[in-house]
């Protein structure tokens, strides 16, 4: 579009395609939308935000993880069901907690990643594709 430039018009594109990738891959491994609640970090950012869209499109009841609470409408508008705040992620967890969810897009890493995997279902599935609140993998 005239009112994009070729590097914002790429950003969207990365995005959009880092997104499908991850959506593709949790389908690959088996994931369906029977399975149960599959829930994306990042939400607000363009990969969350693709990811959400992606997955509601395709019938999964998507609960979405954000630190910008000002933004539950818009993200229940791409297709939410639910909007969880990060801060409800960022401190330590136990290595186990009650299974909440079938799949996760995880753009966040570090303590997040650490408690989306403690919520796992049995078998469930992850696609963890970013760095943003940390390298580390503080699990057990």
């Amino acid at each position: 579009p005239a009112n994009l430039s070729a590097e914002q018009a790429m950003a969207f594109g990365t995005a959009g395609l880092t997104a499908m990738l991850c959506v593709m891959r949790l389908e690959e491994a088996g994931l369906t939308p029977e399975q149960g609640p599959v829930i994306v970090t990042g939400a607000t950012g363009g990969v969350g935000s693709w990811a959400v869209q992606m997955l509601a499109g395709q019938g999964f009841e998507v609960h979405a993880v954000s630190g910008k609470a000002e933004q539950r409408e818009w993200l229940e508008s791409l297709g939410a069901s639910e909007v969880h705040l990060r801060s409800d992620f960022e401190d330590k967890g136990r290595p186990l907690e009650k299974s909440r969810w079938a799949g996760a897009v995880d753009t966040a890493g570090g303590q997040v990643l650490a408690n989306l995997l403690a919520q796992m279902n049995y078998d469930g599935k992850v696609a963890a594709v970013g760095l943003a609140a940390g390298a580390d993998l503080p699990t057990s």
